[in-house]
């Protein structure tokens, strides 16, 4: 019999929930609690398989029941319900089996066989529950204001956060983005969560979160590639004489140096087609981008966080092209926003058969653009056209 705790401030659905799991009551035994604090004493009272847990809850929230859970219990499993979902990090994450989410409201049939298969799967013993990299993203979503410790054997580092941006990291001497690669690189690290300091952490981190994680995971890939260098023993003394502090974090700090996904791209010649769109009345910035989000080249006359806005286009492009393929109308390529003191368009040009695919020697390519409220809407669209065909040669 395996212990389920699901963990959830709406009595109603706990109470539908154990309902639901009423055919299962010879594999599952389902506890429920109504905030963090219940969750702890459940988990202190009987040894729990799996942990399910809502984010927004009252006395002790989501985010502080994983950080115990990583810290004490980092063995089990967890699940998290919430309106979390994007795609580009979603699929690496469930690659890592690190963290399952799930939107609300759940399909309770994909909901109960995902904690059927976790529970009896072999892969969770002795495996942590919680990644690094799904707790950056699940704060980044819910817009948390919040300091994370994470600690590696003897190491350790912080992460802050304010209103879900990520705004500086320090670990070891290092501070900002490199900071933030050398702490992902812990696959095994115990994350706790904190209340941010009194005094204002100043940001110096100005990247947005999805690439900073796109990056760090592309790090993290190429550290796994690279062949180990046996030295020989004249080398081996040679090297410890000459530098006694060296350290085996030698090769993390190289591959800390690697390009970005847009190396190779003409980011000069890019920002050369971009300046067409001055034209525009009431033009105020526009950026080409990577489909992992990586600003390639950008023309910004208005201040506008262009990066953070690739991101978030990557996003709804996604969701745009699969809802239209879903309904039959052909692939969606184009999304415009209209905010109150301006608009926004994302535009997808993406060569391959697959619309969630990149194809070799196929462009695939983001282009935003910003206007003012009362800018020129017509204009903008042809502009938009024609410019994202001249950079999708970039991207071949």
């Amino acid at each position: 019999m395996k212990n389920v705790l699901i963990i959830d401030d709406e009595k109603s659905l706990l109470f539908s929930m154990k309902a639901g799991f009423e055919p299962f009551k010879n594999e599952l035994c389902i506890h429920t609690a109504e905030n963090g604090r219940e969750a702890i004493s459940v988990l202190e009272s009987i040894p729990i398989d799996l942990v399910v847990t809502d984010l927004k809850m009252p006395e002790m929230d989501g985010f502080e029941v994983l950080s115990h859970l990583s810290e004490h219990y980092p063995t089990i499993p967890a699940m998290v319900m919430t309106a979390f979902n994007t795609p580009e990090i979603e699929s690496r994450l469930t690659e890592d089996r690190s963290l399952t989410i799930f939107e609300k409201p759940v399909n309770f049939d994909e909901f109960s066989r995902a904690i059927i298969e976790t529970v009896n799967s072999e892969a969770n013993d002795g495996s942590l529950g919680i990644s690094l990299t799904s707790f950056m993203q699940l704060i980044h979503s819910e817009q948390k204001t919040c300091l994370l410790e994470v600690k590696f054997q003897d190491k350790t580092g912080h992460i802050y956060f304010a209103e879900g941006e990520l705004i500086n990291a320090v670990y070891s001497g290092i501070k900002g983005e490199e900071a933030v690669y050398k702490l992902l690189e812990f696959q095994d690290a115990h994350i706790s969560f904190k209340r941010p300091p009194q005094k204002k952490v100043k940001r110096i981190i100005k990247t947005s979160l999805m690439h900073i994680l796109m990056e760090g995971m592309r790090r993290i890939d190429e550290l796994k590639e690279q062949p180990e260098e046996v030295p020989s023993q004249d080398s081996e003394r040679e090297n410890n004489s000459t530098n006694p502090t060296k350290t085996d974090h030698t090769v993390s700090e190289q591959a800390s140096t690697q390009q970005p996904l847009t190396k190779g791209v003409n980011m000069a010649s890019i920002k050369e087609v971009l300046e067409k769109f001055k034209a525009i009345d009431g033009f105020m910035a526009a950026g080409a981008f990577s489909p992992n989000g990586e600003l390639a080249s950008e023309i910004n006359v208005a201040g506008v966080n262009i990066a953070e806005l690739g991101a978030l286009a990557n996003d709804v492009l996604l969701k745009a092209q699969k809802a239209t393929e879903i309904m039959g109308v052909g692939r969606g390529q184009l999304v415009h926003v209209e905010a109150p003191k301006a608009h926004i368009f994302a535009r997808c040009l993406n060569e391959s058969t697959d619309y969630a695919a990149t194809a070799s020697g196929r462009a695939h390519v983001h282009l935003v653009m910003v206007i003012e409220k009362e800018g020129n809407v017509a204009m903008a669209k042809m502009r938009l056209e024609s410019i994202i065909m001249e950079i999708a040669e970039h991207f071949r």
